[in-house]
């Protein structure tokens, strides 16, 4: 086989490659919340409501997938950001705690 359809071929199989990840990744629910992701959203949301330090100002967005919640926003401090990581870790049914938590920068 020429190197042009050497290259070609392993082109089209990584192509392939990545579409098949990609439905695997998916999972069962698609591209929506299973329901027990939503619960496992709701009760994190839930939890972070209980505590005043997690409360706006501060934004925090919650993500589940298969289990793993998934955090990102903004907080005012690293204490806040550590809270708000135990706390997740609290809800029943999380296997994992993803951080993509900034801090706030609050110079002069």
């Amino acid at each position: 086989m020429s190197s042009c359809r050497q290259a070609w071929a392993s082109a089209m199989a990584l192509t392939l490659l990545a579409t098949v990840a990609g439905c695997v990744h998916a999972g069962r629910c698609g591209n929506t919340e299973c329901p027990e992701e939503t619960a496992i959203r709701t009760e994190v949301e839930a939890l972070f409501a209980q505590h005043a330090e997690l409360r706006p100002p501060n934004q925090l967005y919650v993500q589940v997938h298969d289990h793993r919640v998934t955090i990102s926003g903004q907080v005012n401090s690293e204490y806040e950001r550590r809270l708000a990581m135990s706390v997740a870790r609290e809800a029943k049914g999380v296997t994992d705690v993803i951080d993509l938590v900034g801090i706030s920068y609050s110079g002069r």
